[in-house]
């Protein structure tokens, strides 16, 4: 508990210097409270068509309008922005499960059989086609998707990637004293990684976490603009799917296509520099490159 209140502090006292942390993190705050904060206390199921008057204008009963179906678009906005994070948060954690584990295993293992295996493993998974192979699965299994189901389909590929970079950062610490002390002193293989990986590799899962959010988010949008979503949930790609298909903007409705369009920016924008942001506070090789751009600057 002490260590977490310590990085909070830090995080807090970097926001002060680093313009991309504070933005990203104040976009994000918004979009968490628009999300969790507000959408519980929708005076009325968002998703439900016909509950409001049809294609009104912006006004002070309907702050960003109204849809064709009968939609409060600021209460819509509201749900999307909860379950297109949901989306994120269910992606970024099981790909994070698998590829600590796949690739902690392909690092340690490096040389025997199983390491070399578990490495084509990830290699193969790393250069499938994304949305090609999501729209398949999509299509599918259509008549099953909901938010989880959609987040599972995103880790089977989401997890390739970061298992690729942390296989190479457990071969680098491989090297490290600490690491050949705690298999001298006969530690199992999981409390090798707790005791002697994890420490050091949480600023990097972290940053990592944040990468998958965004991705799946992005995704997700593509996959919903072709209907190819949970398109009884309201996400930001069913969104943009329902305003394409009644032609919003050639019929005038600009609100409906471009709120979701400036919400799915912000989002996605939030956290990237967020990510930026915490990985040059929590990595020294970020922090002393960016000493060093400082230095050559001035």
């Amino acid at each position: 508990m002490w260590q977490l209140k310590k990085v909070l502090v830090r995080i807090f006292k970097y926001c002060k210097s680093s313009k991309s942390l504070s933005f990203g993190i104040f976009v994000l705050v918004i979009l968490l409270i628009l999300g969790f904060g507000l959408a519980p206390f929708a005076p009325f199921d968002p998703c439900r068509w016909g509950k409001v008057p049809r294609d009104e204008p912006p006004s002070l009963s309907h702050p960003l309008g109204t849809t064709t179906l009968g939609q409060d678009v600021f209460w819509l906005i509201t749900r999307a922005i909860r379950d297109s994070l949901i989306l994120g948060a269910v992606t970024a954690g099981l790909s994070m499960m698998i590829a600590m584990f796949m690739g902690f295993l392909a690092g340690y293992l490096n040389e025997r059989v199983w390491g070399k295996i578990i490495d084509k493993i990830i290699n193969g998974f790393s250069v499938i086609p994304g949305l090609p192979y999501l729209m398949v699965l999509a299509f599918a299994f259509k008549d099953y998707l909901n938010i989880v189901v959609i987040g599972l389909f995103l880790s089977t590929i989401g997890w390739a990637w970061p298992a690729k970079a942390l296989r190479s950062i457990v071969l680098e610490m491989r090297r490290r004293t600490h690491v050949y002390t705690g298999i001298a002193s006969g530690l199992s293989l999981s409390k090798l990684f707790v005791h002697e990986f994890l420490p050091y590799i949480l600023p990097w899962i972290a940053t990592q976490s944040l990468n998958l959010v965004r991705w799946s988010i992005g995704m997700e949008t593509t996959l919903g603009v072709f209907g190819l979503s949970s398109m009884e949930k309201a996400t930001i790609g069913t969104m943009l799917y329902w305003a394409m298909q009644y032609q919003a903007l050639l019929r005038g409705i600009w609100w409906w296509l471009s709120m979701p369009i400036i919400v799915v920016v912000l989002l996605i924008s939030s956290l990237y520099y967020s990510s930026m942001g915490l990985d040059e506070l929590l990595n020294p090789k970020s922090r002393l490159s960016q000493v060093r751009r400082s230095t050559w600057a001035s």
